[in-house]
């Protein structure tokens, strides 16, 4: 069966079909999900029944993977979190704790990985246990955002650079240094990326943009803040937003580089789990 791109939300987010990663794939199939990427930014492949291998096969022909080092949510699996309600035994994770902490910020909008240096490029999200009515996940359109903006703060912001840092972000949810291991900190420390990308495969270009952005280098910090919430209420109205209702065993894939995405609130007892890899951007940003 031939692949093909059935659109979502005009020419944001597309439905793959004819594409099953747990029988393998092959390198032209990788490159008509490269240009896939590139075209919708989120793909969804439904009922993609495999195991923990066969994603990261998948996953590490897009780019260098990935490395899960964060203490506070890292799994057994070297390249994979975990995010949702419990552990990959199934047991809650502690009221306050860390990893309830740091995860506790998917629900503001970001970028996966914009604080590394290269930056994650390509993020995949594999629903492995769903409650009877998952909450839907937002993924924002950074290029029609930008398109969308005037020309003059178009000219105005192109060329400027953010400063990403999880410690920012947790910030916003109360979330403290201390709570961060040693080794996080050393090993993740803030990095600068432009606010304004460039796709070479479309030639358009695109916000870059997360809640992990603490100020706008070479500007004072509260002048540089205000135009960063400027830009992510912009970035995040409705007529750029899709929102994914999840359905059993749907993987989903997005270009980092031109997309955000948010987790939407879920209290419920029923457990909820989705398994999270990426690669990074072969370059520095």
């Amino acid at each position: 069966m031939p692949m093909e791109f059935i659109p979502l939300r005009g020419d944001f987010a597309a439905e793959v079909r004819g594409l099953h990663i747990g029988v393998g794939v092959a390198p032209e199939q990788i490159e008509s999900v490269e240009d896939g990427l590139a075209r919708f930014g989120v793909l969804v492949l439904r009922n993609q029944c495999h195991g923990d291998d066969a994603q990261q096969a998948f996953i590490e022909q897009f780019g260098p993977p990935v490395v899960a080092n964060l203490k506070e949510i890292k799994s057994r699996h070297p390249h994979f979190y975990d995010i949702g309600t419990v552990d990959e035994d199934g047991i809650p994770f502690p009221p306050g704790g860390a990893k309830e902490s740091f995860l506790l910020a998917n629900l503001l909008w970001h970028t996966d990985g914009s604080p590394m240096q290269p930056p994650t490029r390509v993020s995949c999200l594999h629903a492995k246990v769903l409650p009877p009515v998952p909450p839907p996940t937002e993924y924002a359109d950074m290029r029609a955002a930008w398109d969308a903006l005037p020309a003059g703060l178009q000219q105005e912001i192109d060329g400027l650079r953010g400063e990403h840092s999880y410690y920012h972000s947790r910030a916003k949810l109360g979330m403290t240094q201390e709570q961060f291991s040693q080794d996080t900190l050393n090993s993740r420390p803030p990095q600068e990326h432009p606010l304004v990308r460039h796709n070479p495969r479309t030639g358009r270009k695109a916000l870059y943009l997360a809640a992990h952005i603490s100020h706008v280098a070479g500007w004072p910090v509260d002048k540089g803040r205000a135009l960063v919430d400027r830009l992510m209420a912009h970035a995040t109205q409705p007529r750029f937003v899709y929102s994914h209702d999840w359905q059993p065993n749907d993987l989903l894939m997005w270009d980092d580089s031109w997309t955000m995405h948010r987790a939407t609130p879920y209290h419920g007892a029923h457990p909820r789990n989705l398994r999270w890899s990426g690669v990074r951007e072969r370059a520095p940003v």
